[in-house]
């Protein structure tokens, strides 16, 4: 397990040291990004399902989870850290999944640092522009207008944050990013840093590159995330990717059809020969 510790701020010309969790002790080397407001421990169940076959790494990206906070959040500076995680721990050859702003982060470093790359898996997002900014930063704005008093308990605060957050199945998520320390609640994802940094998470800047590895896309049919329209633009920097929609989820479709979601890259890694 890596870990930094955690830090106020770090520069952003500098990559950041990224907190990580691993398991499993053989095979290659499988590295998982999470989304925006997310860590590494979402998706552990997941990553359990592959220790057997793999050595599974699930990082937390700066800014959030236990990874150190930084000024700014460029896919640029994230696919740096993560290329950084790779040198530290001396990864090669590494298969890489990202899920949303991970998805993103691992587009973008496959196109810069293809040699890094063994195969890709993009899990509901595409190398596009997205319009949420007002819907995200009204999720930051809830939860920074909480101010956390010492005296309210998380279920006060859960109950609270309700009242501009109804949707229970994205309360829960954000709710996984309170901690409690020296008797007092916190958030532990910078929320100050991803606010600033919105206007570039949603952006995608182009990239004349090409990634010629095997990539596997994964959808929810209920999310607006990868809608066809972006799919020839997807073949345009991964030439050799396969689309795949899951049915009867949305964007968090590795919670919400686990099992088909694990059949996909399953099918994804045999197809490969990677697993």
């Amino acid at each position: 397990m890596n870990s930094s510790g955690r830090k106020n701020s770090q520069s952003s010309a500098q990559a950041s040291a990224l907190y990580s969790r691993k398991v499993g002790g053989n095979g290659v080397d499988f590295v998982v990004l999470h989304g925006l407001f997310g860590s590494g421990k979402n998706w552990r169940s997941f990553a359990g399902s592959l220790e057997q076959n793999f050595q599974v790494w699930t990082l937390d990206a700066r800014n959030h989870g236990d990874s150190p906070h930084a000024d700014s959040m460029s896919y640029q500076e994230m696919a740096e850290d993560v290329v950084r995680f790779f040198t530290d721990n001396e990864l090669e050859n590494v298969i890489l999944l990202g899920h949303s702003m991970g998805g993103k982060t691992a587009m973008r470093l496959a196109l810069q640092f293809p040699d890094r790359i063994a195969a890709l898996i993009v899990v509901d997002i595409a190398p596009v522009c997205y319009d949420h900014q007002h819907k995200q930063l009204k999720l930051i704005e809830a939860m920074q207008e909480l101010r956390l008093p010492a005296e309210m308990s998380r279920s006060a605060i859960e109950k609270k944050l309700a009242l501009k957050i109804p949707e229970k199945r994205l309360l829960s998520f954000l709710m996984t990013n309170l901690t409690r320390q020296n008797g007092q609640f916190q958030w532990r994802i910078g929320l100050e840093q991803i606010a600033a940094g919105m206007p570039e998470l949603l952006n995608y800047p182009e990239l004349e590159r090409v990634f010629k590895g095997p990539v596997q896309f994964i959808g929810g049919e209920n999310s607006d995330y990868l809608k066809f329209e972006y799919h020839a633009l997807i073949r345009k920097y991964f030439p050799e990717s396969r689309i795949t929609m899951l049915k009867n989820c949305g964007h968090w479709l590795h919670v919400e059809q686990p099992d088909a979601f694990q059949k996909t890259v399953n099918e994804f890694l045999r197809y490969n020969n990677l697993i």
